[in-house]
């Protein structure tokens, strides 16, 4: 049953990002050039809703709010090649799926990309692996650092997100709806 509700949740999560423009190719150049301020305010809204029903369901004991650690080489590596392929593609690895899913080559042959990417990332692990977990800062949170509970930051956050989203970022004609 779990499954099945993680598959439909990604449908959702799927048909918003569809009908928000964010398979658009350019719509995300739009974005990333700051002409076009669809897609910033579609993921500042994902970000706002998706970190409040983290939280709640965390505290409504319905999930496990389990943090990776922070390995900083690692993310630093992450980073890198997450940047290099959405320039060189101009998707991120769930527009390219979204992307797919209408049929559009150039984000089949990113899916493709991502996964070989994937294969060798983890063919290449043991040979860094040592690099990687000398920087294991362990599972450090903005929450833990505070030392309050992590609902405290998400709800100011998402509510920044949120004002950001719907009331300050505007598109290129003026209006923020």
């Amino acid at each position: 049953m779990k499954l099945f509700m993680g598959f439909l949740i990604g449908c959702a999560f799927g048909a918003i990002l569809q009908l928000g423009g964010a398979s658009s190719y350019r719509k995300i150049m739009g974005a990333l050039l700051l002409k076009d301020m669809t897609i910033i305010k579609l993921i500042c809204t994902a970000i706002a809703v998706g970190t409040i029903g983290i939280y709640a369901l965390d505290l409504a004991d319905m999930a496990k709010l389990d943090v990776k650690p922070t390995y900083v080489v690692g993310i630093a590596i992450a980073g890198l090649i997450f940047g290099a392929g959405f320039a060189i593609s101009g998707y991120c690895p769930g527009t390219c799926v979204v992307a797919s899913a209408e049929g559009k080559t150039d984000a089949m042959v990113t899916v493709l990309g991502g996964l070989v990417g994937a294969l060798l990332y983890a063919l290449a692990y043991p040979m860094f692996k040592g690099l990687i977990e000398v920087t294991n800062y362990g599972k450090v949170t903005l929450a833990s650092v505070a030392n309050i509970d992590g609902i405290w930051i998400a709800l100011p956050l998402s509510i920044g997100l949120l004002v950001l989203s719907f009331l300050v970022l505007k598109d290129r004609y003026g209006s923020t709806a």
